[in-house]
């Protein structure tokens, strides 16, 4: 994450350029509520991920932000503890400070009168959300076990710590370890062995593959809100350089790696100049069964 400020600048540099050539009445909002435009505080990029954050959840409100036609600029911040929640990601305009990536796309729905889900029925609304519990609170844990005692976790830790100065860049991946295995453990995932954790991650894709089948979007031929919570999650593990089997896998699925590309085509098109990710062995699978799933 942020391991080559420079390549950040750029990522960012050409998103903000994005934005300038948006039609005025493509975001209205901002330019009724306040002048103030917001400042996206969260991880840098690293590993191979084309977009200028590599966590899941600040990778999700800039979606969401691209999505609401809300011009932001991000701002690499490798320390969460400066945030509000001590966590990443986190917000500044105005007066107004905010960290959670939920509650503040809350606030700024509210704020500027957006909301993405107006098409959606009540069935839908809670799949969404049970789809969004899936990802945030159950693949978070296998992805973040694969990120940092996966194959290739040396690697990115390495990678993450080489932006630092000496001492810290010594320190920074036992450190990071001995969080991340103390986190993990406690919410239950770092209790399994690490083909159990693996085998988990691949069914969570599964059914997102077998929930996305060959619509455009996760809810049908139209984006809602939960398209940013997904493609915050697959677009941070599916372009993960190397042969890690989960983020590796995830590519290997044909439609949530055709979703991910349309999404990013569609809200990050400016990446669409940098290269992917390359995968050691990965070919396509079709959508699973949902028999499978069962």
């Amino acid at each position: 994450m942020n391991t080559n400020p420079q390549s950040d600048t750029n990522i960012n540099e050409a998103a903000e350029n994005s934005y300038r050539h948006l039609a005025p009445e493509m975001h209205p909002t901002m330019a009724t509520a306040t002048t103030d435009k917001i400042r996206l505080f969260a991880f840098g990029t690293g590993w191979g991920v084309p977009f200028a954050t590599s966590a899941p959840f600040p990778l999700k409100l800039a979606t969401w932000l691209r999505m609401a036609n809300i011009p932001f600029d991000f701002v690499t911040a490798n320390d969460p503890s400066k945030g509000p929640k001590g966590k990443s990601p986190w917000i500044e305009y105005g007066t107004v400070r905010m960290g959670d990536s939920a509650l503040i796309i809350e606030h700024l729905e509210e704020r500027f009168g957006i909301n993405l889900d107006t098409h959606l029925d009540a069935r839908q609304r809670a799949l969404a959300k049970s789809v969004q519990r899936m990802l945030e609170e159950h693949y978070h844990q296998c992805f973040e076990h694969q990120l940092f005692f996966g194959r290739g976790a040396e690697g990115r830790l390495q990678e993450f710590a080489s932006s630092m100065p000496i001492p810290l860049r010594w320190l920074v991946p036992t450190v990071l370890k001995r969080a991340f295995t103390k986190q993990l453990y406690a919410r239950g995932m770092g209790r399994h062995a690490e083909d159990v954790i693996i085998a988990q991650g691949k069914s969570d894709l599964d059914t997102l593959a077998v929930l996305l089948g060959d619509q455009p979007y996760v809810l049908g031929d139209r984006p809602s809100s939960i398209d940013a919570c997904v493609f915050g999650f697959l677009g941070v593990s599916l372009y993960v350089a190397g042969d890690n089997p989960l983020y590796q896998y995830g590519a290997s699925l044909k439609n949530l790696m055709g979703y991910c590309e349309r999404m990013r085509a569609n809200y990050f098109p400016e990446t669409l100049s940098t290269p992917t990710a390359v995968r050691s062995g990965a070919h396509e699978r079709p959508v699973p069964n949902s028999a499978a799933l069962v």
